[in-house]
């Protein structure tokens, strides 16, 4: 497999396969691309892409933006800004991965009560209820099946010829065109 590296120089990209020495100097320009590597320092290229930078960005922008905000509140309420300084965003986390939130955990009495359920049978215990439980009862019992017999006589009494009206195949005269 092979990989693209850029030059310094002349920025430009040339394939290079890693199972080969580290090249002196740029194919395109000629610029040494720096002293002999020694095989004893371990070095790693940068994997940082602009969805990664972006994001990045955007946590920073949002502690810096999370400043400002508490300096105008202060400001408008003539205060000094640390009796504001909760207004500040400082604990976010760094992100180590795509995809990784960078807001801290929320601990509360709901989450402490999910980590409890989720301690004596996991998701389980918020799996109880899938409605099917209460199909037998809507079918049987003093009024059997009310729910779909007044519905079908609120369709008569209004004129209602077909259950799925947005449907423009299943709709009432409708015609196969071509």
């Amino acid at each position: 497999m092979a990989f693209a590296l850029r030059c310094p120089d002349c920025r430009g990209k040339f394939p290079w396969e890693p199972q080969q020495a580290y090249p002196r100097y740029c194919p395109l320009c000629s610029a040494d691309l720096g002293e002999e590597k020694d095989d004893s320092v371990v070095s790693l290229p940068a994997f940082i892409s602009a969805r990664t930078k972006a994001n990045d960005q955007f946590y920073r922008d949002t502690e810096r933006a999370s400043e400002v905000r508490a300096e105008k509140a202060a400001e408008l309420a003539g205060v000094p800004v640390s009796e504001l300084s909760d207004m500040k965003i400082t604990d976010l986390r760094p992100t180590t991965y795509e995809g990784a939130i960078a807001a801290p955990p929320v601990v509360n009495e709901v989450t402490r009560h999910m980590d409890m359920i989720n301690a004596r049978g996991g998701a389980v215990g918020w799996q109880g209820s899938n409605g099917m439980e209460y199909s037998g009862a809507v079918q049987s019992g003093p009024y059997p099946n009310a729910g779909a017999k007044m519905r079908t006589l609120v369709h008569q009494a209004n004129g209602a010829v077909s259950d799925r009206p947005a449907l423009e195949t299943l709709a009432p005269g409708y015609r196969i065109r071509g």
